[in-house]
């Protein structure tokens, strides 16, 4: 039961808003339509790069300079390196376990990344 549900890529908060982000976004393109995965996570379609781009640049709108966005990505199918290269960051630190990874960014004091 959120209190908000809306889009990662369009956030209704005003920017600088939280010291802290989890972004736990979709990470499969490739799921049956009523399996289990795609209605509990959701899927990605073929403008997936853009799309978590601009989530991504959601959660750093939103965060306050040097706050701290965690995220989540699973590698099942498509690789983290894909991923970052989409998404044009790199983490400062991250962890794996399996094919999910935990990475740790943080916004800069400026717009510049």
């Amino acid at each position: 039961n959120p209190d908000i549900v809306g889009d990662f890529r369009n956030m209704p908060f005003d920017d600088n808003s939280f010291y802290m982000v989890v972004f736990d976004p979709p990470h499969l393109r490739y799921a049956g339509e009523s399996s289990w995965l795609a209605k509990k996570y959701g899927t990605l379609d073929e403008t997936w790069p853009f799309d978590l781009r601009q989530g991504f640049t959601e959660c750093m709108r939103v965060l306050k300079p040097h706050g701290t966005l965690i995220f989540k990505w699973n590698e099942e199918q498509i690789k983290l390196s894909e991923l970052l290269d989409a998404i044009g960051y790199q983490p400062l630190f991250g962890d794996k376990r399996g094919k999910t990874h935990w990475l740790v960014f943080m916004k800069e004091s400026s717009t510049a990344r």
